[in-house]
């Protein structure tokens, strides 16, 4: 069992997120760096249970009840095993009655914690990805208890991992055309590439940008949205669909940011600049 002492600033848990359900207005969810996720289920992997703790700007107080081993990737954060520091991207083995404690990120926005255990937990819609109403909450809270069932994991950690985190640093963007992109004027087209475009608000439903470019396009019907997505709306706010984002929207679709791209975005706060770099 793993039960909550402190849930953090705003812990959730995700999976690879729910598919096949945006005719009912169900977004996709899952865990915003997809990147960080996929790292921590090859490290330990699970083909009937891909669930990690998603932790942003501060990071829970766990008490494991249970045996369990454990792993911390994504933005670099302050952590401890009972009073033992705790590195990212090495696996750990904790033991019964050990605690857990992720403090302040130092780089990036979102940490994810990995068991190597099944999480007893409802999966609405075939996840467990946290999505309040679709899930009784929004986010984990003080006093909640998971029951786990810890599973085999073949070979030894290896505890001179090296993971590549420079995407964390990264300011370039990768993009490719939106269904849109010619709808707006060349000119346009090259000063959206051209300037910076600092960070204005984030969270799990997207991120606005700044920029100059102001352009309303007549006739436009409401499309299909995915995370990825860059929008522009008529005033110049950049908007960008990460994984809570509504399933449709009205806004010139003019660009798409690839996977690593994303996972790069959902790792930068407010006040933050990134460029995009058409591929």
């Amino acid at each position: 069992m793993i039960e909550v002492l402190s849930p953090g600033f705003y812990t959730t848990i995700q999976d690879q997120g729910r598919t096949g359900f945006r005719s009912l207005g169900i977004p996709q969810s899952g865990a915003m760096d997809v990147q960080a996720f996929e790292l921590a289920n090859a490290l330990l992997p699970n083909k009937k249970n891909k669930t990690v703790f998603e932790c942003t700007f501060i990071g829970p107080k766990l008490l494991l009840k249970s045996a369990v081993k454990f792993i911390i990737v994504g933005a670099e954060i302050d952590a401890h095993l009972d009073d033992s520091p705790v590195f990212m991207n090495q696996v750990y083995h904790a033991n019964i009655g050990a605690i857990l404690e992720l403090g302040k990120v130092i780089k990036g926005v979102r940490s994810y914690i990995r068991f190597a255990a099944i999480v007893s937990i409802d999966n609405p819609f075939d996840s467990v990805s946290f999505f309040f109403p679709i899930t009784k909450n929004s986010v984990i809270q003080r006093k909640d208890r998971f029951e786990i069932e810890p599973f085999l994991t073949s070979g030894k950690p290896n505890a001179h991992l090296r993971v590549n985190t420079s995407y964390l640093d990264e300011k370039y963007l990768e993009v490719k055309e939106g269904p849109d992109w010619n709808v707006l004027p060349k000119q346009k087209q090259k000063l959206i590439l051209k300037e910076t475009h600092k960070i204005i608000s984030q969270n799990r439903m997207g991120y606005r940008l700044d920029s100059s470019v102001e352009f309303e396009a007549t006739n436009l019907a409401s499309q299909i949205v995915i995370p990825g997505i860059v929008q522009l709306s008529p005033g110049g706010t950049i908007l960008v669909a990460t994984a809570d984002c509504q399933v449709t929207g009205g806004y010139l679709q003019i660009l798409m940011l690839n996977k690593e791209s994303l996972s790069c975005l959902v790792q930068k706060r407010e006040g933050e600049e990134v460029q995009f770099k058409l591929k």
